[in-house]
């Protein structure tokens, strides 16, 4: 039987809460999936305070717990012969907690997304981070609107009558994104910290959170497999104690930024 392509959606976020336990297995990843290059966006809102997810920078949230939105855009790219542009999921639930047993969430596809892009993209979430599955109580396929702006200052995200997302990005004098910072991240090592301007969420029966007001990024993504086969990913060699490991910060350096 097909394993459930939403399986993989939620990884990024149950790693962020058991990697301390799983680190030493992250250096053993599976070889054999195809190559795989992709381009896309990533927004992510949650409960945390407001340009301090202590989650990015290899720590846990204070509040023990994280009601939250994991949202993914693939603009363009492949998985081995799959053509994965245009797809699009948002993955909503506790997605970070001390007690990794609680980890859970809904996964919502977008209606425009194919069955292969599904399989596809598991596969590729399996190799970023292949280990303890996340409980997952539910799918549903829906319409998912997403929109940036012409001056990439405005992202908006929506599932209608269940989600709405507003974040707005600060730039400073001369254009260049206010609060840019070294992360951990599924696509990445930096997110742009946002105004999180409007984060409402209702679906009877799974959950209901209004946290506008609360942590909110984004980040515009190049993943390949190779980034994860050669490690450059500070996401890769976190333990979950609050401080940025050696490792990471020779990482940090080397990107030309500093640790937050």
């Amino acid at each position: 039987m097909r394993k459930l392509c939403i399986a993989g959606l939620l990884v990024f976020a149950f790693v962020l809460s058991t990697l301390a336990i799983a680190a030493d297995e992250a250096k053993s990843l599976p070889k054999d999936v195809p190559a795989f290059d992709v381009h896309g966006i990533s927004m992510t809102e949650c409960q945390c305070t407001a340009y301090a997810c202590p989650c990015r920078s290899n720590g846990h949230p204070d509040h023990g717990s994280c009601d939250a939105a994991d949202f993914t855009y693939i603009k363009h790219g492949h998985y081995g012969k799959v053509d994965m542009g245009g797809f699009k999921a948002v993955v909503i639930g506790d997605l970070i907690d001390h007690d990794a047993s609680k980890v859970q969430g809904t996964v919502y596809f977008d209606k425009s997304s194919t069955p292969a892009q599904r399989d596809a993209f598991n596969e590729m979430l399996a190799f970023m981070f292949g280990w303890n599955p996340p409980h997952i109580v539910g799918t549903k396929v829906v319409s998912i609107d997403f929109k940036v702006s012409r001056d990439k200052n405005t992202y908006t995200l929506t599932i209608p009558d269940i989600l709405e997302e507003k974040g707005v990005m600060k730039r400073d004098s001369a254009g260049k994104p206010l609060h840019r910072v070294p992360a951990m991240d599924l696509w990445g090592n930096q997110i742009t910290y946002v105004d999180n301007v409007v984060f409402k969420y209702h679906d009877k029966g799974v959950g209901e959170w209004d946290l506008s007001g609360h942590q909110a990024n984004v980040k515009e993504f190049h993943t390949t497999k190779q980034m994860y086969a050669n490690k450059k990913l500070l996401v890769q060699h976190g333990d979950m104690t609050g401080t940025w490991t050696a490792e990471q910060k020779q990482m940090i350096e080397d990107m030309g930024t500093k640790p937050e």
